[in-house]
C-alpha cells in the first residue's frame, strides 16, 4: 500500500470513528425520549413491566396501542393543546411586529435616554419571572383580563432579548441603505418594512422560535392568570395526569409525547437560521 493510500485510509478511519462516536452519543441522549414514545404506546399494565432490566423489550412494545392517546379526549387535553397553539402563534406574530420595530428604533434613531432604555430592556430579559409575577398579576386584574387570552398573550409580547437581537442586526446594516431610501422619498415605516425587515430574516426566525417556545413551555403564568379549563394551556393539562392518589402514566407519557413533537417541528424546520443567528450574535 502506497503512502497516499495509507493516508487516505487513515483519514477515512478517523472520519468513520468520529461519526460512530457521534451516532453512539446521539443514541444515548435520545434513548429517554425513545422510551417515552414507546411507553406511550403500551397498555398501562406493561409500561414498567421491563423497566428493571435493559434490553430490546425496553424499546419495543409487545402490543402497541393508541388507547393512551384516545383517552386524552376526555381530559380536556386537546382543548389545552389548541389553546397553547393559539396563544403561542399569536404571541409570536405580535412579538415579531413589536420587537422588530423596537430594535429598529434603537439601532437607527437618536433620542434622549436611548442608552438607559436599552439597559432597561436588557435588564427585563435577565430578571426572573417569579420576581414580577405579583405586580404583573395586579396589573392584569386591574385591566380585567384575568382568565382570558389577553392575560396569556399580551404580557409576553415584548421580549428584551429579541429586541436586543434585532437591534444588533440593524446596527450592522450599512446606513447608506437607509440614506438612499430617504433621498428617494421613502418614509421610515416604508424603509423598515421594505428594506430592514426583509434583510433580517435570520433574526425573525430566531425571535419567532424563542417566543413560540417560551409560550409553549409556559406553566407558572398560565396557572396564575388563566386557571379555568377554557383557557388551560398544554403544560398544565399534562400535570393534571399526576395527583397524590394516582398517576395516569399512560396519559402522562402520551400527552408529553404530543407536546414534545409539536415543539420539535418548528425548531427542526428553522434550526439552521436559528443557530446561524445565535452564533453571529455572540450568544452562548
Amino acid at each position: 500500500m502506497s503512502a497516499v493510500q495509507r493516508s487516505a485510509a487513515a483519514r477515512f478511519g478517523a472520519w468513520l470513528g468520529r461519526y460512530a462516536m457521534l451516532v453512539a452519543t446521539a443514541i444515548v441522549l435520545l434513548s429517554p425520549l425513545i422510551w417515552l414514545l414507546v411507553s406511550s404506546l403500551r397498555p398501562a399494565a406493561e409500561i414498567f413491566a421491563n423497566s428493571h432490566q435493559f434490553g430490546w423489550r425496553t424499546f419495543v412494545p409487545s402490543a402497541p396501542t393508541l388507547d393512551n392517546y384516545t383517552s386524552l379526549a376526555g381530559t380536556g387535553f386537546y382543548r389545552a393543546l389548541a389553546n397553547s397553539l393559539f396563544v403561542s402563534v399569536a404571541t409570536m406574530m405580535l412579538g415579531l411586529a413589536v420587537n422588530s420595530a423596537a430594535g429598529f428604533a434603537f439601532a437607527v434613531f437618536e433620542f434622549p435616554g436611548r442608552a438607559l432604555l436599552l439597559v432597561l430592556v436588557l435588564a427585563s430579559a435577565m430578571m426572573p419571572f417569579e420576581a414580577i409575577v405579583i405586580p404583573l398579576y395586579q396589573i392584569v386584574r386591574w385591566f380585567g383580563w384575568v382568565d382570558s387570552y389577553r392575560a396569556l398573550i399580551l404580557p409576553e409580547v415584548a421580549n428584551g432579548l429579541v429586541i436586543f437581537l434585532f437591534r444588533q442586526f440593524f446596527v450592522a446594516v450599512p446606513k447608506e441603505f437607509y440614506e438612499a431610501a430617504r433621498v428617494d422619498g421613502a418614509s421610515w415605516p416604508l424603509i423598515f418594512v421594505r428594506i430592514a425587515l426583509p434583510l433580517s430574516w435570520p433574526v425573525v426566525v430566531t425571535g419567532a422560535l424563542m417566543q413560540f417556545m417560551t409560550q409553549w413551555e409556559a406553566f407558572f403564568w398560565p396557572l396564575v392568570a388563566a386557571p379555568s379549563p377554557d383557557h388551560m394551556m398544554v403544560q398544565i393539562a399534562i400535570t393534571r395526569n399526576i395527583s397524590f392518589e394516582e398517576t395516569s402514566w399512560g396519559r402522562l407519557f402520551s400527552s408529553t409525547t404530543i407536546a414534545c413533537l409539536i415543539a420539535l417541528i418548528p425548531f427542526l424546520a428553522f434550526q439552521r437560521a436559528y443557530l446561524r443567528n445565535v452564533a453571529s450574535s455572540g450568544l452562548k
